[in-house]
């Protein structure tokens, strides 16, 4: 039987919507210096979330040949901003793999599996490794739920994580940012 504690979490576990799958070959620097804050040149979340809210992504060759990514508004930062809470007020999980070739190849299980509203590529997974992703995925469904400011000092290498929010990115006013 449930305690009172842990039926409230199941609850809001459940008002929880999948927003992203991604890998990392050091996960959670990678959720915290690229996705929690950043900018939509350094991250395909931060770019899919920009999108989903309504933002125009406008990409320009620099001089040097590369391309910038940036969001099309006369001051971009503030686009930036509204992505950053957006994200701020989502919660992560991930789970640890052994290498990075395996998180990589996981992350195609994970997604998969879970089926992440802004994850529009597919692409198979190896067949052979069903048994090894089928525990892996049981302890990124264990792991706990965490926001970007618990992340801090938490064990790290390379792995997938899953970025879950109770608010579709849309739904949040581009006007003002959102915070929960």
């Amino acid at each position: 039987m449930l305690s009172v504690k842990e039926k409230v979490k199941t609850q809001e576990n459940k008002n929880l919507i999948t927003i992203y799958v991604g890998d990392a070959r050091n996960i959670v620097t990678r959720i915290l210096r690229n996705h929690c804050r950043g900018n939509v040149e350094g991250s395909a979340l931060r770019k899919h979330i920009a999108e989903a809210m309504g933002y125009k992504i406008i990409r320009t060759r620099r001089p040097s040949g590369s391309v910038r990514v940036r969001i099309d508004m006369p001051n971009p930062r503030i686009g930036e901003s509204r992505v950053s809470a957006y994200i701020q007020t989502g919660k992560w999980k991930y789970a640890i793999c052994e290498s990075y070739t395996e998180a990589h190849d996981f992350q195609w299980y994970v997604i998969e599996m879970l089926n992440p509203l802004l994850n529009k590529e597919r692409k198979q997974w190896k067949i052979d490794k069903k048994h090894r992703y089928t525990i892996l995925f049981q302890k990124l469904s264990s792991s706990p739920l965490l926001y970007c400011k618990q992340l801090y000092g938490q064990a790290t290498g390379p792995g997938v994580y899953v970025f879950y929010h109770s608010m579709l990115p849309n739904q949040c006013n581009n006007r003002t940012a959102y915070y929960a």
